[in-house]
């Protein structure tokens, strides 16, 4: 049992050691800027000795009544003073310039991460919870590299001054001291486990808080339409009680530590009173030297005060940085490719998209079971079956974000070679998913998304083919119109025109359209499936149910029981298997 204990002790050790590691690696861009500030801190600590130096030679002057010793001591201690106010100020500046780059780094390199993992695995996390990764954990992780070591520099300089002078005072006393604050500081080590633990549980029940509130506001329609506001305000209620008690939990730990430190140091400093009483007494110590040896003690307790308090800071910031590192291992997206391709000769070079035996599956039944299916170039193909059957898992397939479980996609090439669809083709592709994923700002913004340099006759010709330009006309501010968040303040209609638009002006060749004319009335949609499939060399695969875009497409792929099945236009009263 000793043996089992041993080993996961020791597993725990290495793994602290590798993120301090990590947490290293992506500081060290602020390394020179974090030794000026442990430099600074220590000098600011140092400071503290040289005070009760001078505050000894002032008390003892006036009691000897050497009236230019106590003036020379007196400026000496304004001057010390005075260092004092211009470290703190410089410490303290310092300290939020690091903290702040510090910061920015993290989150810059995290996001970057997040972007280039797996889907699959990156959507098993609620967004809230990524938020708070990336807020709530990146901010005690900065905080804590800005801290804890300068402040462990500053702590450590003023416990050995401190000592060190102790020692020349009386050292028996100081030897006593010393033994004990190392005893006492040492068992602030079992703690470790419990604090760690504790920190974990209040960054995961605030991340739990804030997924709920997040989806509340952006669900408060149907909250508001279903009369479900009690019901979620008391579901808030309770995830605020866990997190709460989740923070009383980790709070007690702490005050109860801290409780017991204090009232031990206080043991120790009534000791150093007494000591010292007793050397005034006995006239082996002078007043001043009396005061300094007060005032000493409390610059050796307020390291050991500090030191055991670093601990749990330590701990949560070693759990926050355990968190993101949790998110970083993540698989990153296939990258088969290799390198970035030219889509426009990709495209001209491309005969069609060929899937071939292709598997895939959710963690429940399989979606699509040994499939084949070719979409030629230059097609306008439908994507049809029953709600739930894997239409938009196909569109995933194709654009690389879900990778097949079994079999292989790819861009069949004129040479004869396919080139495997991952993360490198999306540039041949524009998306237009159902919920249309329109952000606040201006028409404009939002169809000149991914191409920010187009101009104004180019967003209105983008506008034309999905039937938009005739609504914007009409609006007072037309491209400038400011809308809100998910289209907030358009017609639903007037929202899937607009991301149509985005993606026609993106420039890709082959459009992928998931249900993005749901909302439009039978003439709207046909005169805007005929702009699209009138525009030359462009191939279109779209989702729908409705009665135009059957009318209009060249192949009809029915997804059915995991199978695919195609239809040509030339025989629509019949199916064959791919």
């Amino acid at each position: 049992m000793s043996g089992f204990l041993y080993t996961v002790m020791k597993i725990k050790m290495m793994k602290d050691r590798k993120t301090i590691a990590w947490i290293y690696q992506n500081s060290k861009t602020q390394l020179l800027s974090l030794l000026a500030l442990i430099l600074a801190n220590a000098l600011f600590a140092g400071c503290g000795v040289l005070f009760a130096l001078a505050a000894k030679g002032v008390v003892d002057g006036a009691v000897a009544g050497e009236r230019n010793t106590l003036i020379a001591q007196g400026l000496w201690l304004f001057a010390v003073i005075v260092l004092q106010l211009v470290l703190r100020i410089f410490c303290r500046n310092l300290e939020v310039r690091i903290q702040g780059r510090l910061e920015m780094g993290y989150k810059h390199k995290l996001l970057g991460k997040i972007l280039q993992k797996d889907y699959t695995h990156t959507s098993g996390y609620h967004s809230g919870e990524l938020m708070n990764r990336l807020t709530g954990d990146i901010t005690v992780v900065s905080e804590g590299v800005t801290g804890i070591v300068p402040e462990f520099a500053g702590l450590l300089t003023k416990l050995l001054s401190a000592l060190a002078v102790l020692c020349v005072f009386d050292p028996t006393f100081t030897l006593v001291f010393a033994v004990g604050g190392l005893v006492l500081f040492l068992t602030t080590k079992y703690f470790r486990k419990k604090l760690k633990y504790l920190h974990k549980n209040v960054q995961e029940k605030d991340g739990m808080l804030r997924s709920l509130m997040q989806e509340l506001l952006e669900s408060l329609i149907v909250i508001k339409i279903f009369g479900a506001e009690k019901n979620m305000e008391t579901k808030a209620v309770e995830r605020g009680q866990e997190h709460y008690q989740a923070k009383i939990r980790k709070n007690i730990v702490g005050i109860l530590a801290n409780s017991g430190f204090s009232f031990i140091f206080s043991i120790g400093y009534l000791y150093a009173l007494v000591w010292s009483a007793f050397g005034l007494m006995a006239q082996t110590i002078s007043f001043g030297t009396l005061t300094a040896i007060l005032q000493l003690v409390g610059q050796v307790q307020a390291p050991f005060t500090g030191l055991s308090g670093l601990l749990p800071k330590t701990y949560g910031v070693i759990a926050s940085a355990e968190r993101l590192i949790e998110l970083e291992n993540l698989p990153d997206e296939a990258d088969m490719n290799k390198e970035d391709i030219n889509a426009s000769a990709v495209y001209s070079a491309m005969q069609g998209i060929k899937l071939d035996d292709v598997s895939f599956r959710y963690d429940r039944e399989p979606v699509l079971k040994h499939a084949g299916l070719t979409i030629e170039k230059g097609g306008f193909a439908v994507i049809s079956g029953r709600s739930g059957i894997g239409k938009s898992t196909l569109i995933m397939l194709l654009l690389g974000i879900f990778a097949p479980t079994g079999g292989t996609i790819g861009i069949e090439l004129n040479n004869g070679e396919t080139m495997p669809v991952d993360k490198r083709t999306r540039k041949l592709f524009a998306y237009v998913p159902q919920n249309n994923l329109l952000l606040s700002g201006t028409i404009r913004e939002n169809i000149a998304f991914i191409h920010a340099n187009a101009t104004d006759a180019e967003i209105m010709a983008a506008a034309e083919v999905s039937c938009a330009a005739e609504f914007i006309r009409t609006l007072p501010c037309g491209l400038d119109t400011v809308i809100g968040e998910k289209g907030l303040g358009l017609s639903q209609g007037q929202v899937q025109r607009l991301a149509i638009s985005r993606a026609v002006l993106c420039g890709a060749p082959i459009l992928l359209l998931d249900e993005a004319t749901s909302a439009l009335d039978e003439a709207t949609e046909k005169r805007l499936l005929d702009n699209i499939k009138q525009m030359t060399d462009t191939t279109c695969i779209i989702i729908s149910h409705k009665k135009a875009a059957f009318d209009l497409c060249s192949k009809e792929i029915r997804i059915e029981n995991g199978r695919l099945k195609t239809v040509e236009r030339s025989e629509r009263l019949g199916y064959h298997t791919a």
